[in-house]
């Protein structure tokens, strides 16, 4: 079968320009990522250039179709050489001078053996040889020296590169028989054309080998990336893990500080209130109430508690009242009034320099809990809204309690007594609406009473 070498040169072009098309593709998924893929554009645009110099024979001038076309060819397969040591990130300084001596050096012989000795077959041998060296060059460095994650990837480059390689090796040999004269375009040499299709179609392996490099190479990148997340996002949740348990210590560690806090203040509230000769159980029976109300009245069962906490605290300001004072049965003078009544100014003096809520809540009901709803209590006078919420629940429990308790000035009253008495202070000492949802609630502070129920 007769091939025509100009019309194969011209596809071989033709086709070059392909090749260059999918080297641009393969470089455009690559910028920005890996180096490489740059180079392996430019061997081709050689290619390109090189072979249709050739199929220009006999149109240009011969040192151009044969000396500068060989060189540009050759330049290619030492550029896309460069390419892949760039990409697999080798930088051998000698490796990649020898690579350029060799194509020096072939030039120079193209040039003796075209103007001096005019030898086709020593030409044919040097380009031949020269092919064989690099190609050889890069089938090494990718089948020993790709990395092992993308090795696998590398497999068809090595294949034509190593193809391109032994067919070199084959042309070299078969140039040292060369006898068809010194006009290789007109020689008429079945071998030569089949070898250059060969070639082509080794080109077009090399491009796709490449693209599929490209490939590996983001793939391991991605996978590279994967692991780093799944690094990071372990660390990440240990982070969170410790986090978290140091949240759970520390809101324990403030539970207990809460818990202490609370403890002492009701210890300091019974330590009133057997000063004033009254129970420990009468500040444990208020704050349970104002609980109980609080939540009656519609509100949360965070604010009831804080609530019901600080309750207890309400006498605190007692302490400062003298003992003959305070556990005088009657006939107590204006000035001693007075006195008994600034108990809610002390306490509030005491408190309200804190800036934990509790004691904060604490300072207002022992500010507040003698204030009426009309505005005739003390030590303001407030009345209405005016009055926190916190110490009208407290107003309200507390005289239920004194009312039911027994105390050196007065004996207890009966239950239907003290109901028949809030209920003449709705609107008056009282706030309505807490008198109404204090009855019906009723049986709860009943059985607070008898639980915690005076010895």
């Amino acid at each position: 079968m007769h091939i025509d070498m100009w019309s194969l040169l011209v596809a071989g072009t033709a086709m070059n320009m392909v090749f260059l098309g999918l080297s641009a593709f393969t470089w455009s998924r690559a910028r920005g990522t890996v180096h490489g893929p740059q180079f392996w554009f430019a061997g081709f645009a050689c290619f390109m250039v090189g072979i249709g110099l050739v199929a220009l024979r006999g149109m240009i001038p011969d040192w151009l179709s044969i000396v500068v076309a060989n060189t540009v060819i050759l330049a290619g397969v030492m550029i896309k050489t460069l390419g892949i040591l760039r990409f697999l990130k080798i930088r051998n300084a000698l490796l990649e001078r020898l690579l350029g001596a060799i194509v020096a050096v072939v030039a120079l012989l193209l040039v003796f053996f075209y103007y001096v000795d005019e030898s086709l077959s020593a030409r044919m041998i040097a380009t031949s040889i020269a092919n064989v060296l690099i190609g050889a060059v890069a089938s090494y460095v990718l089948l020993f020296l790709s990395p092992k994650a993308i090795r696998i990837h590398a497999s068809l480059a090595v294949v034509f590169y190593g193809s391109f390689t032994g067919l070199y090796l084959f042309r070299s040999i078969y140039a040292l028989l060369w006898s068809r004269g010194n006009r290789w375009f007109d020689s008429g040499d079945p071998v030569e054309p089949w070898l250059l299709v060969i070639v082509l179609v080794i080109l077009g392996g090399i491009a796709v080998g490449e693209l599929i490099l490209l490939h590996g190479a983001q793939e391991q990148t991605l996978r590279v990336v994967s692991e780093k997340l799944a690094h990071r996002n372990e660390r990440l949740r240990d982070e969170i893990h410790r986090r978290i348990q140091a949240e759970k210590e520390l809101l324990a560690i403030n539970r207990e500080l809460g818990s202490t806090q609370k403890e002492i203040m009701i210890t300091l509230s019974e330590v009133v209130e057997f000063r004033s000769k009254e129970t420990a159980l009468h500040v444990a029976r208020v704050g349970e109430y104002a609980r109980i109300l609080s939540l009656a009245a519609g509100r949360s069962t965070e604010e009831a508690t804080l609530i019901a906490d600080a309750a207890p605290m309400h006498d605190i300001g007692k302490i400062a009242i003298p003992d003959e004072i305070l556990n005088k049965p009657s006939g107590l003078s204006q000035d001693e009034i007075g006195l008994i009544r600034g108990h809610t100014t002390v306490g509030y003096q005491l408190l309200h320099k804190s800036d934990r809520a509790l004691i904060k809540m604490a300072a207002t009901i022992a500010l507040e809990h003698h204030e009426y709803w009309d505005g005739g209590g003390y030590p303001e006078g407030k009345r209405g809204q005016d009055i926190s919420f916190a110490g009208r629940v407290v107003c309200l429990c507390d005289v239920y309690d004194a009312l039911a308790a027994a105390r050196p000035y007065k004996a207890p009253w009966e239950l239907t007594r003290i109901l028949d008495y809030i209920r003449t202070q709705r609107g008056s000492m009282f706030d309505p609406e807490l008198v109404d949802a204090f009855f019906t609630r009723l049986h709860d502070f009943i059985a607070i009473s008898e639980t915690l129920k005076d010895a």
